[in-house]
């Protein structure tokens, strides 16, 4: 199993120094990531291109792990999975026949009732060129295929062939994705977080452009509410950035939010809460070494996020302030979430929102809100700061609560349904069987819209891996009064996981 990896041609234009260290960054990014899952993989870093091999491995599942591992690395601009051959014969005569021979024994069955067009890639010294062979592959597959026709411009299907030296590729296939940005060359920078569309979407586009994202959330209202942030920080983590050990901070603003509602004006409620936002930001920033600060504000996306609000707001930080949507419209914005999968965790995240003004201020004077801030003790910003939870990326999912309303059950009964809400990677990696239960498989995202359309009158038993989704959103449809809710927690001596 290989692929060869093309990075983005930025990396290709810079200097010999830069690009040998950037390709060797990016090297390092792909080892890192398919490590985690594949201890024997093996990346090779060549001046041109990349190699990945899984010498020992011919599966298919593990196949399509890494192609999707490798759609959501930075700087990579396409990668080919291709078949590899030596070739061992001398003359021109021999080096032909031999590369025509594999050729047809993998494409022939591909080009039957198609057009087709031969494409050759050459580097090193050869005694022939790329042309020549392209006209003996197509003409020899033309002789042997059944139906087929050769066609130079748009055919229905492309023989493409890579020579490296004494190398012979066959591309099985060619792909493309839209993460053609660099590696991690910049220096850290702090993303605000919440539970919308927006600040996802901002997180991604800054950490796609070089930087490395830590996560900060500012907890307005109870534990969930935490956890339903962190599965999707963790989510971007580990698909986009996992070569990078980032920073999960939480503050607790439930005390502030209720200073908020119960003593400022409902004008400047927002325009306060976002300057408290940046405030502890800053200090964060200062402390830790962030260059900047990451805000999802999209320019009269609503009425609070105009130019005069931002103005304000902005006052309240000494650090450098970026809005990587601030040109956006909302379905830009939700589009692009679509792209990286954070729309389902987004459409279905319940919302914390105490402090929504019903008319907020959409011109707010500085004068004014720092008079109105006079009504708010900043001892209590003081102490949420020096109270923060700072965590590991990779831990966040492993948080401690009381599940006590939850019952857990080990052993499903025949007249039980289980619920596999993992994603479908997770499935295919480790599906799950049971004997004499039923199982549905419905995600973790989708599972709150579709749990009430299901037969009440069962008993269903949600299943993850970690517990901790499973837990999080039996829990919260238990708050819409749903009783019938049990989390499964499976034990070998009843239920066996296999790995295909």
């Amino acid at each position: 199993m290989k692929f060869l990896i093309k990075p983005f041609p930025e990396i290709m234009i810079k200097s010999k120094p830069v690009k040998k260290r950037f390709m060797q960054i990016l090297g390092n990014n792909i080892q890192f990531r398919l490590k985690q899952d594949y201890k024997e993989i093996k990346v090779k870093v060549f001046w041109d291109k990349l190699e990945v091999s899984l010498d020992w491995v011919n599966d298919e599942i593990i196949s399509r792990n890494i192609i999707w591992a490798l759609k959501f690395i930075p700087w990579i601009e396409f990668f080919l999975e291709v078949l590899e051959f030596d070739i061992v014969w001398k003359t021109k005569e021999e080096q032909f026949d031999f590369i025509f021979k594999k050729a047809k024994d993998f494409f022939l069955d591909k080009i039957e009732n198609k057009s087709f067009v031969s494409r050759v890639k050459r580097s090193w010294q050869h005694d022939y060129n790329s042309i020549e062979l392209e006209r003996y592959i197509w003409g020899g597959l033309l002789k042997y295929s059944k139906n087929a026709s050769v066609k130079m411009k748009n055919p229905d299907f492309t023989v493409n062939i890579e020579i490296k030296d004494s190398k012979l590729f066959l591309v099985v296939e060619k792909y493309f994705w839209i993460w053609w940005y660099p590696v991690w060359t910049q220096d850290k920078v702090l993303s605000l977080i919440s539970w919308g569309f927006d600040s996802w979407v901002s997180t991604f586009s800054m950490s796609k452009r070089w930087a490395k994202v830590d996560y900060l959330f500012f907890n307005l209202w109870w534990t969930a509410h935490e956890l339903w942030v962190k599965q999707v920080a963790y989510y971007l983590w580990k698909n986009f950035s996992s070569w990078y050990k980032a920073r999960f901070i939480t503050i607790n603003f439930e005390k502030i939010v209720k200073i908020l509602v119960t003593k400022i004006d409902h004008k400047y409620r927002w325009i306060i809460l976002k300057r408290l936002f940046l405030m502890a930001a800053d200090i964060l920033a200062k402390e830790n070494e962030y260059y900047a600060i990451i805000k999802w504000d999209s320019l009269w996306q609503v009425s609070s996020q105009t130019l005069k609000n931002m103005f304000v707001v902005d006052k309240a930080s000494d650090t450098l302030v970026l809005r990587p949507l601030i040109t956006f419209n909302k379905q830009e914005i939700i589009d692009l979430s679509k792209k990286i999968w954070t729309y389902e965790f987004a459409c279905n995240m319940p919302e914390y929102c105490w402090v929504i003004s019903d008319k907020p201020a959409t011109a707010a004077k500085l004068e004014k809100v720092l008079k109105e801030e006079e009504n708010f003790d900043f001892d209590l910003l003081k102490n949420s700061i020096e109270n923060k939870k700072v965590q590991k990326i990779d831990e966040v999912l492993f948080d401690k609560i009381d599940w006590e309303d939850i019952e857990v059950s080990y052993v499903p009964w025949s007249e039980d349904i289980v619920i596999d809400i993992r994603e479908e990677a997770d499935k295919k990696k480790k599906p799950l069987f049971l004997d004499k239960v039923e199982i549905l498989e419905i995600p973790f995202y989708d599972i709150n819209q579709k749990f009430p359309n299901l037969d009440q009158s069962k008993n269903y038993l949600f299943y993850c891996d970690k517990w901790v989704l499973s837990r999080l959103h039996s829990l919260y449809l238990k708050e819409k009064w749903f009783d019938n809710i049990k989390i499964y927690r499976y034990l070998d001596k009843w239920c066996n996981l296999k790995s295909k």
